[in-house]
């Protein structure tokens, strides 16, 4: 797949940090032209400026996902600059702090439900009509080993919005397989990057370590390597999978 998306236009959501700008960069490497998309306008410019340099081709995608005006906006400026849309991939999201079921303040919940989950909803909403038309599309979504195992303490409501996006993936892999698109999931544990390690102890990644079969933490590329995979026309046949990318920290 070394230019396998040459031609291609890929959206990446949450593309200004961690999984989001690896995977952008790893798309842009491989021959698409990547919309860099994010919340976070500088670093959606730091991005977009370091694929170019690298050579490769990317614009600025700066929106809002819990506004459907601004997503719909986005996505069809997207297709409409570049004169299609092949792949988005859904990597924004997460949670603030560590909190318990009893401790989860009745507030904090509906932003992290909709900041994973109905953010992913609307962005399917706003592509799937423009893949439809196309009769092709990737769609993946970034989901969590929360969603998959009860063995490591989460915050309830980032458990339910990851869980959440993956019953998504398989409703939307049913109705748009028809029209040549694919909608998967990859589901990671814990990634090496600045947030991970901001919101671990060095107890606590320790722990992760010593109970990981491979040892030790992902990096972002890791994770990236599979999102591209399912990017790609080698994985027509695979859709409404959850792909586990977790060194082994759970195998189902």
């Amino acid at each position: 797949m070394a230019d396998g998306f040459k031609g291609q236009c890929a959206v990446v959501t949450g593309a200004a940090t961690g999984i989001g700008e690896a995977t952008a960069r790893e798309l842009a490497r491989r021959g698409a032209m990547v919309g860099v998309m994010d919340i976070n306008a500088d670093g959606v410019a730091r991005v977009t400026d370091a694929i170019r340099k690298d050579g490769g081709n990317a614009f600025t995608c700066v929106a809002d996902l819990l506004s459907w005006d601004s997503t719909n906006k986005v996505i069809s400026d997207a297709h409409r600059s570049n004169g299609r849309l092949d792949i988005v991939v859904h990597s924004a999201g997460g949670f603030p702090k560590y909190v318990n079921l009893i401790d989860c303040p009745i507030d904090a919940w509906d932003g992290v439900i909709d900041s994973n989950l109905r953010s992913m909803f609307y962005l399917l909403k706003a592509a799937a009509p423009l893949m439809i038309a196309a009769k092709y599309g990737r769609f993946v979504a970034l989901s969590s080993m929360a969603a998959r195992s009860g063995v490591n303490p989460n915050p309830p409501h980032y458990t339910a919005a990851k869980g959440g996006m993956l019953a998504l993936t398989r409703q939307a892999a049913l109705d748009l397989g028809k029209h040549g698109i694919t909608v998967n999931a990859v589901a990671p544990a814990n990634v090496l990057t600045p947030r991970t390690l901001g919101m671990r102890s060095p107890e606590r990644i320790a722990h992760i370590e010593k109970t990981t079969p491979v040892g030790r933490l992902s990096t972002p590329d890791e994770i990236a390597a599979a999102v591209v995979f399912l990017c790609s026309p080698e994985a027509s046949y695979v859709t409404g999978v959850t792909m586990d990318v977790n060194g082994g920290a759970t195998m189902i």
